[in-house]
C-alpha cells in the first residue's frame, strides 16, 4: 500500500527533507538510504515561512514501523522527539477510508494519508511556531496570502493600503477578520487611524466594492475558536455560495483564520479532518491544527445550521440546487483533486 508521509519544516534554503526508518523502504536507518521528500512551495516561500515536505511510499500493510524525519543540507539533522523515541506507524490502526486518496494515474493508485507533521525539534508550541514565522512577517512589513481553493484565500492581516490593493487584484471580493479590536490596534493597515477606531479599514474595503466582515476572536484559544467556527464557517459557505472570494485573516494567517477554513471544509464540504488537513497544509504550510476546537464546534454548527456535510457524500443540511454545478460539490471536487496529483 501506498502511504503519504508529511511534515512541515522551517529548514532553510538548501535543506532538504527526508523520511528514515526502521524498514527496507525506509532506508533500514541508513540516512544515505532516506527516502526524499518533495518541497511544495521551494522557491515561493517567505523568508520565515515554512515548507510542506511529502512523498507517496509503498509500506507492507504486515509492517509496524519505527520513522523520523531528518533535514539534509551540509550535515542530517533527525527529528529531537525526546530522548530515543521514533515515530510509530501500525496501519491497521490508520486503514480507514476517510483517510484514503486515490490518485490520478494510470493505475489509480489508493494512497493513504497518514497526519501531516512538524517537524520535532524544542520550542514547538502553538506561540512559539506563530511567533517563529510572524516577527518575521511584520518586521518587513510584508502580506503573506497563499490560496487554499480557487474561491479561498488564507493569510495574515493588511499592513499597508497596497496590501488591500493586491486583495483586490487576487479578485477577493468578500474579507473575513478574526482579529480582537486590540489584535487590529496593533496589527494594522497603516495611515488610516486604526489604531483608534479598528473599524476605519472598512471605508478602504467598501471604496473597492469589497466586503468585510469583522469576526473578533480570541488569540491562540480554543475556547475562542470552537465559539467562533460554527458561525465563521457556515458564513464562509454561504458568501461562497453567491460567487464570492473569500479571503480570512487574523493577525498572522496562523490559527485562527485557518480554523475558520478549516470548519468550511470539514462542516460545508464534507473532508475528513484528515483530508482537511492535507488541503490546508499543501497551500499554507505554517497553518496550525486545533482539532480540540474543530470537535466542540461539531455539534453546535449542526444545532445551528442543520446537519454537516459527511465525508462519504458531501451532503450538507443547507439548501442548494444540487448536482455535479452546485458551488459547494465543485469546491469539494477541487479539494480532493489537490490530493490526488
Amino acid at each position: 500500500m501506498k502511504v503519504r508521509f508529511s511534515v512541515v519544516s522551517f529548514a532553510p534554503p538548501g535543506v532538504s527533507l527526508a523520511v528514515i526508518g526502521s524498514t527496507e523502504s525506509l532506508g533500514k536507518w541508513n540516512p544515505n538510504n532516506a527516502v526524499p521528500l518533495t518541497a511544495r512551495l521551494a522557491d515561493t516561500r517567505l523568508r520565515s515561512e515554512p515548507d510542506f515536505h511529502s512523498a507517496d511510499i509503498e509500506i507492507q500493510s504486515n509492517e509496524t514501523i519505527e520513522y523520523k524525519f531528518v533535514e539534509r543540507g551540509s550535515g542530517v539533522k533527525w527529528e529531537d522527539l525526546g530522548g530515543q523515541k521514533n515515530r510509530i506507524l501500525k496501519l491497521d490502526k490508520l486503514d480507514e477510508d476517510a483517510h484514503r486518496i486515490t490518485r490520478k494515474n494510470e493505475a489509480n493508485e489508493v494512497v493513504l494519508l497518514l497526519p501531516v507533521e512538524r517537524f520535532a525539534e524544542p520550542g514547538g508550541s502553538e506561540g512559539d511556531h506563530t511567533a517563529r514565522f510572524y516577527q518575521g512577517v511584520k518586521e518587513r512589513g510584508d502580506i503573506s496570502v497563499r490560496k487554499i481553493l480557487r474561491n479561498l484565500f488564507v493569510g495574515s492581516c493588511p499592513r499597508q493600503r497596497s496590501h488591500i490593493d493586491y486583495l483586490h487584484s487576487l479578485g477577493i471580493t468578500t474579507v473575513f477578520n478574526f482579529q480582537t479590536e486590540e489584535d487590529c490596534k496593533r496589527n494594522c493597515v497603516a495611515g488610516i487611524g486604526m489604531e483608534e477606531d479598528p473599524l476605519a479599514v472598512s471605508k478602504i474595503y467598501e471604496s473597492k466594492g469589497m466586503q468585510y466582515i469583522w469576526m473578533p476572536t480570541f488569540d491562540m484559544s480554543t475556547d475562542g475558536r470552537a465559539q467562533m467556527l460554527p458561525q465563521a464557517s457556515f458564513l464562509i459557505a454561504e458568501v461562497l455560495r453567491r460567487g464570492h472570494v473569500v479571503y480570512s485573516h487574523c493577525n498572522a494567517g496562523v490559527g485562527r483564520s485557518v480554523a475558520a477554513a478549516c470548519g468550511y471544509l470539514t462542516f460545508c464540504l464534507g473532508l475528513s479532518n484528515r483530508q482537511m488537513q492535507h488541503v490546508v497544509a499543501m497551500h499554507r504550510p505554517v497553518a496550525f491544527f486545533d482539532f480540540e476546537a474543530m470537535e466542540r464546534a461539531r455539534p453546535h454548527y449542526a444545532a445551528l445550521f442543520g446537519k454537516i456535510a459527511t465525508a462519504a457524500s458531501g451532503e450538507g443540511g443547507y439548501p442548494k440546487d444540487g448536482g455535479p454545478d452546485a458551488p459547494d460539490d465543485k469546491s469539494r471536487e477541487e479539494a480532493l483533486e489537490t490530493l490526488a496529483l
